[in-house]
């Protein structure tokens, strides 16, 4: 009986091994612990990266690849160090992807050295060959598998060798080789190595991207080596937002395509169909004929917008039809195919009404850096149209959907170097993007008073165009509205918690010109927001939220290029309709950088306050070096984005409740205090003065009447400007603890400065006045000193807000602040001339200080003039008697 059980037993495990393993075998899945007899030895150093290069608890100690062209045969040997529990987490799992229509996938070994001692875990049973579904959610089936093994007890320290062999090649590249070797990657290597055995006669090229090992070169017979090893590769990390063709790491792309129009050639093979007598697509042709009505154009167009539309996109890659396309006439009857089927459909119904078309070979990723690739079937990931039409190329995705307007309007989304798969053509072509689309959102705000329960009314109206149209109209084709119309409402739902639905979304789609008109409608209750820490305030706030929404957010500068959304053009508008008018300084804000520009606008008509913005990005991408500057104008666009309001009796502009900062009001009357005493001082001292000057002395007149009027309100002025400034509003001063301590205290002594300067500026202000009015000897000295120091100040405000902003990554002047200190400087310049050169001025300010010196001074002198000239009168006089005039010398 026991003898029978252990047969039955027996039996089973043969069978269950004979299942799994015809299974896998089926999936053409081996185990060997033969290795290929052709591999090249390899010599490894005990190398270990330091902690701080390690990722995911886990690095490769040993990297090695080794490839022979002449059997189609990959061999893939790695040593895995676990280096900590996170390790074993993330380090366990073995998993290799291959294509059984062609491929067979054979692993030789898999051992965990655990205190140098092999512990076998190769075993056929322990592995799952799942069917790869990455690419499904794209509608593509490529007919991969990956072998996968989760590897049971793993411990730190361990060292999990393995190696396999991958048999086969994809006939559809024929005899000619090509691929890349990688010798870095996302974390340190210890040991990397590489090689590459084929016949002597295949012209192998080599090209080097980043750093490469020296290759060595040997040959053995009919056989020759390309050798690469390497110890301690270099660590990468990622960033936000790196471009699509970004890649850091060292790598060497081997091809043996001499020129691109070898790929070229090899690609005609492959798009080669004789449909001349094909019935389906002869008739489609006349169908499309017939309702173009022998218009060529019309044709053009509605040929683009069936395939684009009516042929579903879905890609079965597998084997040779991974770079093949299906025959058009396939496509047509099962009506989908992938980005190559749909492309050659749409060149062969093109042409069937003599427009010429030809496939295009496109890299989605590298784009423009496909120029700086070797000549290689495997350069592109996917296939465009160009038509030659009316002597202009017009470039066609043919999977794209939903794209409307003029057919020599089309928009193509890429710019990049390409292969036109045409007879004779020999090199790539470099197409541009035509993005001239644009979305214009207009917002109308009808805010009530502050009363509760009052609601306020909202209405958008966008307009998109060109290429915003086609994206859109995809949105509302594949969502429907009531979804567009739900998801927009709960995205205002949080900037306006009491938002509800009005009116039915509106669409209206001009097909013809390509653009898309939709509006909502919606009401907001309790749009104004009370303020708890003010008695009796409301709040209410807007934003610019479509460009906030497009903007990149970076931690910090790098030197690794952005990538930026592109295309990029919103213009957005809100105007909000108050119970009532109030006044409100009119604003702008503008950047303008190689790679973006931004607008901002604000304005105010009665009850009506006006914001515009606008936001484009001219570039796909900006260099590392920009990236600094884009994060401080970032900041700034934020802050611009963001507007407020506030009620409590009166409308205020946004921003907390202004309290006063008592240091500073204290700092102003010390300042003015200390500077009233010296003026005081200067307005005292004692000065020569010239009789005769003071005697002829003018009074003001001429040009200086216009210098009067501007020094008497010129310490109203400063005392208005400085009052009005921000420099007295505690709430501006608490606000700088949002920096760093330096920049705190940095910004903090440069706002203590500007109110001492500008307080020293209203006490001298004062002075002169008194000077002038009295027409006091030094008065053009300080004149022209008070207007030297006026531009100063004014240049020492706009230095210092350079810095600061830089610092804490905001722009804190406009170019208001720049056009007043020229006009300043100007002004001053016209005046300080004037002082100078003119005679009036020389002549008119002669007195000094006391007026009683120079009163009695020129008294004197009338008197003592007045003697002389009497006596001057009595010597021309003739002698008379001596007589004695009782009254007049009494009189005397």
């Amino acid at each position: 009986m026991l003898k029978r059980n252990a047969l039955k037993i027996l039996f089973l495990f043969v069978l269950s091994i004979s299942i799994n393993t015809s299974f896998a075998q089926k999936n053409n899945f081996f185990t060997s612990k033969t290795e290929p007899q052709w591999l090249q030895k390899v010599i490894t150093v005990n190398n270990r990266p330091a902690p701080g290069n390690i990722q995911d608890g886990w690095y490769l100690y040993l990297n090695e690849q080794q490839i022979n062209v002449e059997t189609s045969e990959e061999y893939q040997h790695d040593i895995r160090e676990i280096s900590s529990d996170t390790g074993v987490q993330n380090g366990s799992e073995i998993s290799v992807t291959y294509d059984p229509s062609y491929q067979q996938l054979v692993f030789h070994k898999i051992i965990i050295w655990r205190n140098n001692k092999p512990i076998d875990k190769l075993n056929a049973r322990n592995f799952n060959i799942i069917q790869n579904e990455k690419e499904l959610n794209k509608f593509i089936y490529s007919g991969t598998f990956n072998a996968f093994l989760i590897l049971d007890d793993v411990r730190k320290g361990d060292r999990i060798e393995f190696s396999y062999t991958i048999k086969g090649k994809n006939p559809v590249f024929g005899s000619r080789y090509n691929g890349t070797l990688y010798f870095e990657g996302g974390s340190e290597i210890s040991n990397v190595y590489a090689s590459v055995l084929f016949d002597a006669k295949r012209n192998l090229q080599l090209k080097n991207f980043n750093f490469v090992p020296h290759v060595k070169t040997r040959q053995s017979g009919n056989l020759k080596v390309y050798e690469w090893q390497s110890q301690s590769s270099k660590t990468f990390s990622s960033y936000d937002y790196e471009p699509e063709w970004y890649n850091p790491y060292g790598r060497v792309q081997i091809s043996e395509y001499r020129s691109w129009k070898e790929v070229v050639d090899w690609s005609i093979n492959l798009n080669n169909y004789n449909l001349d007598n094909s019935a389906i697509l002869n008739n489609k042709i006349r169908e499309l004929k017939l309702k173009s009505k022998n218009n060529q154009e019309r044709y053009f167009e509605l040929a683009t917008r069936f395939v684009q539309d009516e042929i579903r996109y879905m890609g079965i890659e597998m084997g040779q039809y991974s770079h093949r396309p299906n025959s058009p006439e396939k496509v047509l009857k099962q009506r989908y195919g992938d980005c190559k089927d749909k492309s050659l459909l749409l060149v062969y119904l093109l042409k069937g009404n003599g427009i010429q078309a030809y496939p295009v070979y496109i890299n989605t990723y590298l784009r423009d850096k496909t120029k700086e690739m070797l000549p290689t079937t495997g350069a592109f990931d996917h296939v465009v149209v160009v038509a030659e039409y009316q002597g202009k190329k017009i470039w066609i995705d043919a999977t794209m959907s939903d794209q409307r307007g003029p057919i020599k309007d089309n928009y193509f989304p890429y710019s990049a170097n390409v292969l036109v798969i045409k007879p004779g053509n020999d090199k790539l072509e470099w197409v541009k993007s035509n993005p001239h689309g644009k979305l214009d959102a207009t917002s109308i705000i009808n805010v009530p008073d502050t009363a509760q329960g009052k609601k306020a009314t909202l209405q958008i109206k966008s307009i998109y165009t060109h290429d915003y149209a086609d994206q859109i109209r995809g949105d509302i084709n594949g969502n429907g509205t009531d979804k567009l119309e739900k998801d927009y409402l709960e995205y205002y739902a949080k900037i306006y918690p009491g938002i509800q639905k009005g009116k039915t979304i509106e669409v209206k789609d001009d097909e013809a010109n390509n653009t898309i008109y939709l509006t909502e409608n919606y009401v907001v209750e309790n749009i104004w927001v009370k303020d708890d820490s003010v008695s009796k305030r409301f709040d209410i706030y807007f934003y610019g939220d479509l460009i906030s929404n497009d903007l990149r957010k970076l931690k910090k500068s790098r030197n690794v290029p952005m990538e930026l959304l592109y295309p990029c053009n919103l213009h957005q508008t809100l105007k909000v309709v108050l119970p009532e008018s109030w006044s409100i300084k009119d604003k702008e804000f503008n950047i303008e950088r190689p790679g973006y520009k931004f607008n901002y606008a604000l304005k105010t008509d009665l009850d009506t306050l006006t914001l515009s913005y606008s936001y484009q990005n001219l570039n796909d991408e900006i260099s590392g070096a920009e990236t600094k500057q884009y994060i401080k104008d970032r900041s700034n666009i934020i802050d611009e984005l963001s507007y407020s309001l506030y009620w409590n009796g009166n409308f205020e502009e946004g921003g907390d409740a202004s309290e006063l900062n008592y240091w500073m009001v204290t700092l102003s009357v010390i300042v003015f205090i200390v500077t009233g005493a010296a003026c005081v001082f200067i307005y005292t001292r004692k000065g020569q003065f010239d009789v005769e000057e003071i005697k002829v002395a003018p009074k003001i007149g001429g040009w200086l009447v216009v210098v009067a009027i501007g020094i008497f309100v010129s310490p109203f002025t400063l005392f208005y400007t400085t009052i009005n400034t921000d420099l007295f509003n505690q709430n501006i001063w608490d606000g700088l603890e949002q920096f760093n301590r330096f920049n705190t205290f940095l910004y903090r002594l440069f706002l203590l400065t500007e109110c001492a300067l500008n307080t020293i500026l209203i006490a001298f202000s004062i002075l002169l006045a008194f000077m002038f009015f009295n027409r006091r000897k030094v008065l053009p000295r300080y004149y022209i000193g008070l207007r030297i120091a006026g531009c100063a100040v004014i240049l020492f405000d706009l230095v210092g807000m350079i810095i600061i902003g830089n610092r804490i990554g905001k722009q804190l002047y406009t170019h208001a602040d720049i056009t007043t200190l020229l006009r300043q400087i100007l002004m001053s310049a016209i005046w300080i001339t004037y002082f100078i050169k003119s005679s009036r001025v020389k002549s008119t300010f002669v007195f000094t200080y006391p007026a009683s010196a120079w009163r009695t001074a020129v008294i004197k002198d009338l008197n003592e003039n007045f003697r002389i000239n009497n006596l001057k009168r009595e010597e021309e006089l003739p002698e008379k008697p001596e007589t004695i005039d009782i009254e007049e010398n009494e009189r005397l």
